[in-house]
């Protein structure tokens, strides 16, 4: 079938709770208590599909990991707000999952990898629907190491299965900073004003250059906290005017009389 027919099935596998979960494995899309709501071609048509999912139900919100609570709702506020306005509920029970369909007629290649890293840094999961031509050991074998939940068609109706899981939600990825090695290195340097108090200003640092980048993606509102403004307002308050060159020339002076076998 081709990726339209395809997509038509796997939302109507979602709407009539039709995907079948591996043995203790389950993924919230198919939580029958939980609401959905599909966007086709979702985020200017980055994805196949973007499905939000709803908890209404309060017992299932606490029981929910916290942690994974307040780190996606700190990393993405201006996306969890858009929705939570339209529909009505508290943006710590909505959950988004990018989809990426590969049909019969779609061949899988090197676009797949960066696809899935797209909707890893956009929404910090990713999940990957294949047809049945795709559905063989060797292809399973090679996709089960992918950061990302695969579902797989069945052949029969609208039914489709989990495949493989992939349980962890990556928050930051490659924007996180190296907190704790750059407090040792200030620390080496004579600068010891707590190796805790660096590491909370850092985290800091990283969550607002994160709410950046992620609101520029798609032109959303970033969401700053006031505590965070603070931190800006302070921050400008820094004189930060550096003399690099002038560091540099000294470097290159000092240098010019110097071996090549000094440093070896």
């Amino acid at each position: 079938m081709n990726e339209m027919k395809l997509k038509d099935l796997f939302v109507s596998s979602l709407e009539s709770g039709h995907i079948i979960n591996l043995k203790n494995r389950t993924v919230s899309i198919s939580n029958p208590d939980n609401e959905i709501r599909i966007k086709n071609e979702g985020y200017f048509g980055q994805f196949d599909l973007v499905i939000a999912t709803l908890r209404r139900c309060s017992k299932d919100r606490e029981n929910f990991d916290k942690d994974n609570i307040y780190d996606k709702i700190l990393m993405r506020t201006g996306q969890l707000l858009e929705i939570a306005k339209s529909e009505k509920c508290c943006i710590d029970s909505i959950t988004f999952y990018p989809v990426e369909l590969k049909s019969n007629c779609d061949t899988l290649d090197a676009r797949l990898p960066n696809q899935i890293l797209n909707a890893i840094l956009t929404f910090g999961r990713s999940i990957l629907v294949l047809d049945e031509k795709h559905i063989n050991r060797a292809s399973l074998k090679l996709l089960r190491l992918l950061p990302a939940t695969v579902i797989g068609y069945t052949g029969r109706e609208n039914y489709f299965r989990v495949l493989s899981v992939f349980d962890r939600v990556i928050d930051t990825g490659m924007f996180n900073l190296p907190k704790r090695r750059f407090a040792e290195t200030l620390n080496d340097n004579g600068i010891h004003i707590g190796v805790d108090k660096i590491y909370r200003r850092l985290s800091s640092l990283e969550r607002i250059n994160q709410k950046i980048v992620f609101s520029q993606m798609y032109n959303s509102n970033a969401g700053f906290l006031k505590e965070e403004i603070e931190f800006l307002r302070h921050l400008t308050n820094i004189d930060g005017v550096m003399s690099y060159r002038r560091q540099i020339s000294s470097y290159v002076r000092e240098s010019k009389n110097s071996k090549i076998t000094e440093y070896f």
